[in-house]
């Protein structure tokens, strides 16, 4: 078992209940980050729901998560033999921090898409920069320990601000570190909800790194990922009036489509 299946980990207390221990290694500053929290919830939902994977998944982030220990309230609000939906809270000192709801169904490994956005050319890992625009934040040195980040040539520059225009535009690869299991981890569709919310805000393009909160995310798995190194995309369409969106695409090690997502987050403060 690696350090993030026990990390995410989830265990029953009563019907439709589960309590979970946040690990401090997934902390962004003093917050929990965002999809460690949406993986956390997952397995809760996965454990309420008869199906093994969340195949529409929206989250409403209302107040930060601390590490420590957290309870999860799942509600099954359909059961069918094709979807299950399930509600699914996740509190501290009984108030909640993160509401979803995730639909879950059964996703054939060995589908071939019909079409499929092809995968973005990145160079591979070993000619990607291994970085963290975060490391003068308190504690993130810890969360690139537990979530190795690549990024290209084009994308570092940009993270650094010297690139001739700042466009929200970054994309590499991630994976979980060497340290907690590496990119062959045994699951690799439960790393997809922190996959998809890992990477710097990528308004950071803009200046330097600060939290940018987000508000709602919304992420589709597309395909069972092949153990290995993910390839992303991430950008923004519009940063205005101290918003901006964010939209992530994954491409698993075969180049096969597996998760999407968008957010609405308040611009870095």
């Amino acid at each position: 078992m690696t350090r993030f299946d026990t990390a995410t980990a989830v265990s029953p207390s009563s019907e439709g209940r589960f309590t979970a221990d946040l690990d401090p290694g997934y902390l962004i500053g003093k917050a929990m980050n965002g999809g460690y929290l949406m993986a956390v919830m997952q397995r809760a939902a996965l454990e309420a729901a008869p199906h093994p994977h969340a195949v529409s998944s929206s989250f409403h982030f209302m107040r930060p998560a601390a590490a420590g220990t957290a309870e999860i309230e799942t509600d099954v609000l359909k059961a069918g033999r094709t979807v299950a939906t399930v509600r699914v809270t996740l509190r501290q000192e009984g108030k909640a921090c993160v509401t979803g709801t995730i639909a879950t169904a059964e996703l054939d490994a060995g589908a071939v898409p019909d079409y499929a956005a092809p995968a973005p050319q990145v160079p591979p890992v070993s000619e990607c920069r291994r970085y963290d625009p975060r490391a003068d934040v308190e504690n993130a040195p810890a969360f690139t320990r537990r979530v190795a980040q690549f990024y290209t040539e084009e994308s570092w520059q940009r993270l650094l601000g010297r690139a001739p225009e700042p466009v929200p535009d970054l994309s590499g690869h991630v994976h979980i570190s060497e340290e907690d299991g590496g990119p062959a981890a045994d699951d690799p569709a439960l790393f997809l909800p922190l996959a998809v919310d890992a990477l710097p805000p990528v308004v950071t393009v803009f200046g330097t790194w600060r939290w940018a909160p987000t508000v709602e995310l919304t992420w589709h798995m597309r395909a069972v990922p092949q153990p290995g190194p993910l390839t992303f995309r991430a950008r923004a369409g519009a940063v205005n009036d101290g918003w901006f969106d964010e939209t992530v695409d994954v491409w698993d090690v075969k180049g096969t489509l597996v998760a999407q997502s968008r957010q609405l987050a308040r611009a870095g403060r």
